[in-house]
């Protein structure tokens, strides 16, 4: 069998996928990896074969310049960060909420521009290596609105890959939704103008269902297609430092702030140097984990602190107490899948999405990162560490990722699911 995944151009997107593209590859089958060349280096590097698409389009100078810049990085959605995970979600650009009813559908259709603009480019070249490798089933990034293309004009099973709460699903193109006809009226125009270039069907559920690895405790409901698969922390490669194999006399405590926070929000999000001040204050031994270029940041590093520079998450977290992090999807899976309680402050995407559905699950305290001040964090954080409540939560919560099917397990959901497609490889 051969599986294509598309991905955009970012690395953490590609580490969800990475644990079920391995296991496909162990089960024997052929695994492409499909993104812009940026991704090349990462995708080479742990082991995957890269497939280069989109040359030219810089997606995230695209976001940036969709949402106004630095100063305003906010997901469509971000009224959850207030209403913590309404049964209904937002209208789309919900940050408008109160304009006019077209103003409102253009706020949405800016805030899509980039990924549709991304997805015309790496159109032609994706459809170019599909006809010739000839995949049997296609995996991609929900954002990616080149896939269902492929999809449709091989006749092959295609998939979403979700990262996080389903917030997609509610408002967004081609995410399964049940097809009511009225799909080219909703679409952004240009997204409509790509699928009619390829002679494709306009319409939302070429998708046939969706791989998620996130908690099903914490999902939104009515995922179309829904096939659980366990997360399974993966944040890189590097040579592992022996100190992460320690238990020091004291609570260990994580803090990371991503990867792409800094660039999505500029200075006025980062907040490492107000989360150090607090710490700073308490008797636990920090471990930073950070880039080199958030390394060169800070002004001032406290005395109980080491730096882990970009040491990837995953192997510091079986000996921390805590962690205090912004929210990205990677970030709060891996620490919950060792059980480990949370300070979210989330700022930028869909962050305040993420840190209301571990908030509202119990195994995270989150705290405004625009407003939170050095006492509050620091009380957080000792939250976090002496209160049972949210300990248990978290634990509660690695017990059920754990028993999640795993990718393995996985492998084999897919295999009946291109078996049943008609003239199926054998």
């Amino acid at each position: 069998m051969r599986i294509l995944f598309t991905v955009p151009p970012f690395p953490t997107t590609l580490f969800h996928a990475v644990p079920l593209a391995w296991a496909c590859r162990a089960a024997g089958h052929e695994v492409r990896i499909a993104a812009q060349p940026e991704l090349t280096p990462t995708t080479t590097g742990i082991g995957l074969i890269a497939v280069e698409v989109g040359h030219g389009y810089d997606l995230l100078d695209g976001i940036l310049r969709a949402r106004g810049g630095r100063q305003v990085v906010e997901s469509p959605a971000a009224d959850w960060k207030r209403t913590e995970l309404a049964d209904s979600p937002p209208e789309p650009g919900s940050a408008s909420a109160g304009l006019p009813a077209d103003e409102r559908r253009r706020a949405h259709d800016r805030l899509l521009a980039p990924h549709v603009a991304a997805s015309a480019a790496v159109a032609d070249d994706l459809m170019r290596f599909a006809e010739r490798w000839r995949p049997d089933l296609v995996i991609s990034d929900p954002l990616l609105f080149a896939a269902p293309l492929v999809s449709a004009a091989l006749g092959v099973p295609l998939l979403r890959h979700l990262v996080g709460p389903d917030i997609w699903g509610r408002f967004c193109p081609l995410q399964g939704q049940p097809d009511d006809g009225g799909a080219r009226e909703r679409w952004p125009a240009e997204l409509v103008a790509l699928y009619d270039r390829f002679g494709v069907e306009v319409r939302d559920d070429h998708p046939v269902g969706a791989i998620d690895p996130w908690p099903t405790s914490l999902q939104l409901p009515g995922v179309a297609g829904r096939v659980p698969v366990r997360f399974v922390p993966y944040n890189g490669s590097a040579a592992a430092p022996d100190w992460v194999l320690d238990r020091p006399g004291r609570p260990r405590v994580c803090v990371t702030w991503g990867t792409t926070t800094a660039v999505l929000g500029g200075d006025d999000t980062f907040v490492l140097p107000r989360v150090l001040e607090a710490l700073a204050e308490l008797d636990v031994e920090i471990v930073l984990a950070v880039t080199a270029a958030e390394r060169t940041r800070l002004d001032w590093i406290p005395g109980n602190a080491r730096v882990a520079d970009s040491v990837p998450l995953h192997l510091l977290m079986p000996t921390c107490d805590a962690i205090v992090d912004q929210g990205g999807a990677g970030s709060v899976l891996t620490a919950a899948a060792h059980g480990v309680p949370q300070v979210i402050m989330p700022r930028t995407a869909d962050t305040p999405i993420v840190a209301a559905s571990f908030g509202r699950g119990g195994a995270a305290v989150t705290l405004d990162a625009d407003d939170a001040t050095r006492e509050a964090i620091g009380a957080a954080v000792t939250r976090t560490l002496t209160d049972d409540a949210v300990r248990n939560a978290a634990l509660k919560l690695a017990d059920e990722i754990a028993a999640t099917p795993s990718p393995a397990a996985v492998v084999g959901a897919l295999e009946d699911l291109v078996a049943r497609r008609p003239g199926a490889r054998a």
